[in-house]
């Protein structure tokens, strides 16, 4: 008798009961249509696809595409360069990297370090909301053409990562080789054997100088074409280093792979 009455006044509560609707992250409102995440809506969408001209090289915006000459542009300066010339539909290399090409190749990023994506990098990293991050390594998966066959993220010091508990880099590569299964996640490749500094608390210069010695290769990769992978780039200081540390054993091609790029 007791467990009739009590399936009757559940059944009827059931009935009653509205389902919460999922709210987005960017403008709190409801999604009326999912995009298969429930993370944003298709109204703020367009914050997540950043259509900003971007340096194919640093991955910073472009803020006048017509102040290069086309004798830049010509095949022999991007040869002499060791640098792939863009394709017609992409923005053209930025003065800086013309003037100083940095070791790597290409960079590729969702947009600069600003909301909505700054949000969701201090969620994952500092809140461990990690559901967070998957949309977003689609979004970057969608953007890069011809992916690395090999992907290696940044370590972090053994301490700061057991203190964490994660590295949101090697997150971020575990989740990319899951989307492309032909690469493979490099493990071990480089060793940060010192505990510099944070680089937030720096300035640029200060960034420059924090990370000279700061990391080791541990073990050479095998592939001649990698991918680099960081949550953030700032200064470019990071993989710069350990750019010029895959030059040094053999590797051909390095790209890099970023959530958000922070523009100067």
């Amino acid at each position: 008798m007791l467990i009739t009455i009590l399936q009757t006044s559940f059944g009827s509560v059931m009935h009653n009961f509205t389902p919460i609707r999922k709210r987005c992250h960017i403008c709190g409102l409801g999604i009326p249509l999912s995009l298969g995440h429930n993370l944003w809506c298709h109204y703020c969408q367009s914050y997540i696809e950043d259509d900003t001209p971007r340096c194919p090289s640093c991955a910073l915006p472009i803020l006048n595409e017509q102040c290069f000459s086309e004798q830049c542009f010509s095949e022999q300066y991007f040869s002499k360069q060791h640098l792939s010339k863009p394709p017609l539909n992409e923005p053209p290399v930025c003065g800086e990297c013309l003037k100083l090409p940095p070791p790597w190749q290409r960079m590729f990023c969702l947009g600069d370090y600003q909301f909505p994506l700054s949000l969701f990098i201090q969620k994952i990293k500092h809140q461990r909301q990690f559901w967070l991050l998957p949309p977003l390594i689609e979004q970057l998966h969608q953007r890069i053409p011809d992916p690395a066959p090999m992907l290696i993220s940044v370590p972090m010091i053994w301490h700061q990562e057991l203190w964490r508990g994660f590295n949101l880099s090697h997150l971020m590569a575990k989740q990319m080789h899951a989307l492309w299964p032909s690469s493979h996640l490099g493990e071990h490749i480089f060793h940060k054997r010192m505990n510099t500094p944070t680089q937030k608390s720096l300035n640029r210069q200060a960034r420059l100088n924090n990370v000279g010695k700061a990391f080791t290769l541990q073990n050479a990769p095998t592939a001649k074409h990698v991918a680099i992978i960081d949550d953030v780039v700032t200064t470019g200081a990071t993989v710069k280093h350990l750019s010029q540390l895959l030059l040094e054993v053999g590797v051909e091609k390095i790209d890099i792979y970023c959530l958000c790029r922070t523009p100067n």
